[in-house]
């Protein structure tokens, strides 16, 4: 049986009850992003179970995604580290880029799709969706500014921007009086990334895609020590 998140679904177990619990139970799985297993138990008296004693149901849920695209406007060498790592975190990865002496085949992956022309339009023309994320790392203030304004047209998950806090700053407060919402603002992670103290393309890139990590496990981002606090369990402080 396929439950879609709008609640349609695609074949049936037993019945209009039975399907009811299961299609719930699955619209949950779906909001939590977790697969497993659970028991459905099946009314005799409604009809939808085999002799009269009724019958309980092991039902398996899986959560199934289109494969989640990593969109990154700029082909720099922050583009190139993130590439290289997000390669390896299941990300079908697009670079979008004006310029074709920078964005060097040679330097990507040959997975990675390489995409020429204006990077505003360009992001507009890929169409992002639920399942597209959109890292902003190009060569300058005006053009982070109009390629985050594009990214704000499209449904995509997640749109991150490097830059300064002041340099975010001014691209907000332009885009405040351009219209753009502050609600929708507030969805931008900028500056990108976690706080690593990172300060060279690789280590940028690091930071980028342990935040897009987080956000797609639907984790803290603390220190792990923190999170546990085992020593405390192990030996209790004495009063």
């Amino acid at each position: 049986m396929i439950v879609r998140a709008d609640g349609t679904t695609s074949g049936s177990f037993a019945g209009p009850k039975t399907d009811g619990l299961v299609t719930k139970e699955a619209l949950q799985a779906i909001r939590d992003g977790r697969f497993y297993l659970t028991h459905i138990h099946l009314d005799a008296d409604q009809g939808e179970a085999v002799g009269s004693c009724g019958a309980t149901l092991e039902v398996f849920f899986e959560v199934l995604r289109p494969e989640p695209r990593l969109i990154i406007a700029g082909a720099g060498y922050v583009a190139q580290a993130l590439a290289r790592l997000a390669a390896a975190l299941d990300f079908r990865i697009v670079v979008v880029d004006d310029r074709r002496d920078l964005a060097d085949p040679i330097a990507f992956d040959d997975k990675v799709q390489l995409t020429f022309g204006d990077i505003p339009q360009t992001i507009h023309e890929l169409e992002p969706d639920e399942s597209s994320w959109i890292v902003i790392v190009t060569r300058g203030h005006h053009l982070d500014k109009d390629a985050l304004k594009a990214a704000l047209d499209t449904n995509a998950v997640y749109i991150g921007m490097i830059g300064s806090p002041s340099k975010v700053k001014r691209i907000f407060k332009d885009l405040l009086k351009e219209g753009v919402s502050r609600e929708r603002l507030e969805q931008v992670h900028a500056p990108i990334g976690l706080d690593l103290g990172a300060e060279t393309p690789d280590e940028i890139a690091l930071s980028i895609a342990a935040e897009m990590v987080m956000i797609r496990k639907k984790a803290s981002g603390a220190s792990l020590k923190t999170v546990h606090h085992l020593l405390e369990e192990e030996v209790p402080v004495e009063s």
